[in-house]
């Protein structure tokens, strides 16, 4: 139910990454972001008694903490700051509660009685602090603070027997010197049985990917009938957890800024450590990685090509299980059976697992079901759209990815029609209006679209760029200005640089029918030089 507020007051501001203190009947939300990337987010309250919202300066944070002391101030730690929104902060910044609460609140009055009063004299409003953030962050050592350390706690457990009635067993006053036996007292007392906390084994299947293939500052080139390191029965478990997390994500993300994208990565394991090692990897702060700040978007085409595109996808697939709503992996042109089988990657499952690819419980096939599955492309911030190849007659609104019901395999005997798919995954642009059939690509229902078409398009969804990565620009990156079209690369060597053609069900059906023609010409002509 929506909370009530007067017409003619303060309108609050819409945001996220924030946080939100009650100061006795009045709601504090403080900090924050909106989708307007550098907007000032104001300190908003509102009264629940009243109905009313009233607005202040900005603190200028996001992703932060903050508390309030019995002394009626606010303090704010950590998180981002929206001048510097790429480096974490550990200043501290405190404002007084008058600044913001009116002094006959009567609900504050009674929660901190006196309070008010007596520190209007001392603080100053958020609005000082956010004029410049220099003279806003005072560190906590600035402050001489007074502690005094009781020489009680207070022991409870977390849980009660069903049989036991009795809640005042649950809390006990005790000593601190009698604290380590409280423990034993309270367990025999009420009979509760200890239960050991297993891992969860999700957590341990992709650790043990993400630590033995997670090495930046560490790979190393592996020979091309190098052993994989792991087994069968594990990749397979990794591909079916990846899987699940993939069912519970739509076909269109929707992502907020900042964000790295990552172009074509064909199996070329190496290229995308070397990237990871350069710009920072999808790990935690804590081991030098960047992904408490950036969302991660990879523009599909994982494997085929390179020698080591099981190492490629199995990391993938653990950073998305570990990270769902951070790391997207987008479907490319390669993420399908038919493609995959015949530029490399069903070869590479043969070679290093020996195994039959056609068997539905192989390594590839489960690998292919999770890529049927994936998303086909993200939204940045409801202005960029990421997709592997670009557009067509068939995919003229962005909202139709939405109406898709996956698994989605290119086949034209499937029961959905792969018209829209062929535009989303196969499609060129070109110099020419309109469109066209591809040459590149020579497949039935894959075409090349114009620079009108493309501005038709970004009218039409309210969008502003469109990045792709289904062509090699030669030197990783081509930004095209009218309309605005972004084409990315990230492996810099491709072993096989020849255009990929689709060889789906409809094409191979088209070559038999010409087989069969040819083979009644040739009929035909024997029985003329017969007759003749």
């Amino acid at each position: 139910v929506r909370a009530p507020y007067k017409a003619d007051t303060v309108i609050p501001t819409g945001r996220y990454q924030h946080k939100v203190l009650f100061v006795g009947s009045l709601l504090v939300a403080i900090g924050g972001r909106s989708n307007q990337v550098a907007e000032e987010i104001p300190v908003d309250v509102y009264d629940t008694e009243t109905s009313e919202w009233t607005s202040n300066a900005s603190v200028k944070r996001f992703r932060h903490d903050c508390w309030l002391s019995e002394d009626m101030h606010i303090y704010i730690c950590g998180g981002f700051s929206q001048d510097n929104p790429n480096l974490s902060t550990n200043a501290v910044v405190r404002f007084g509660v008058e600044g913001i609460v009116k002094a006959d609140n009567s609900s504050v009055s009674k929660l901190f009685p006196g309070t008010l009063k007596a520190t209007a004299k001392k603080s100053s409003p958020p609005g000082k602090y956010a004029k410049g953030e220099a003279s806003a962050m005072k560190t906590m050592q600035e402050e001489e603070k007074t502690f005094k350390l009781s020489n009680h706690a207070q022991v409870a457990i977390s849980s009660m027997p069903e049989d036991s009635g009795d809640f005042a067993n649950l809390v006990r006053h005790v000593s601190i010197d009698r604290l380590q036996d409280e423990a034993k007292k309270i367990v025999g007392k009420l009979k509760i049985p200890i239960s050991s906390h297993l891992p969860d084994p999700k957590d341990a299947l992709y650790s043990m990917f993400l630590n033995y293939l997670m090495r930046p500052q560490n790979y190393s080139a592996t020979l091309i009938g190098a052993t994989f390191p792991f087994k069968k029965e594990q990749v397979i478990s990794l591909a079916k957890e990846c899987l699940n997390v993939m069912k519970k994500q739509p076909p269109l993300i929707q992502v907020r800024l900042p964000v790295k994208i990552f172009g074509n990565i064909y199996g070329n394991f190496t290229d995308l450590m070397r990237f990871f090692e350069i710009w920072k990897a999808p790990t935690s702060d804590s081991s030098g990685g960047d992904i408490e700040s950036f969302a991660y978007i990879f523009l599909g085409n994982f494997v085929d090509r390179g020698t080591r595109s099981l190492e490629t996808v199995c990391l993938l697939f653990a950073l998305k299980i570990k990270y769902p709503d951070q790391v997207h992996l987008v479907r490319g042109s390669h993420e399908d059976r038919t493609v995959n089988a015949q530029y490399g990657f069903g070869e590479e499952c043969k070679r290093r697992f020996h195994e039959d690819i056609s068997d539905p419980n192989s390594i590839f096939n489960n690998i292919n079901n999770v890529f049927a599955w994936m998303p086909l492309a993200v939204m940045v911030e409801q202005k960029i759209l990421c997709v592997h190849a670009g557009i067509g007659p068939n995919f003229t609104r962005v909202d139709s990815l939405l109406k898709l019901k996956r698994p989605l395999e290119l086949d034209r005997d499937s029961p959905h029609d792969p018209s829209l798919l062929f535009d989303v995954l196969w499609s060129d642009p070109m110099p020419d209006k309109g469109y066209k059939f591809n040459p590149l690509r020579n497949s039935e229902g894959v075409v090349c679209y114009g620079s009108d078409k493309v501005a038709q398009f970004l009218a039409a969804n309210k969008l502003e760029m469109i990045v792709r990565s289904h062509e090699i620009p030669l030197e990783g990156i081509k930004v095209s200005d009218n309309p605005c079209t972004c084409l990315l690369y990230t492996s810099p060597s491709p072993r096989d640089l020849s255009t990929s053609r689709m060889p789906s069900s409809a094409c191979k059906k088209k070559k038999k029918k010409k087989k069969k023609k040819k083979k009644k010409k040739k009929k035909k002509k024997k029985k003329k030089k017969k007759k003749k």
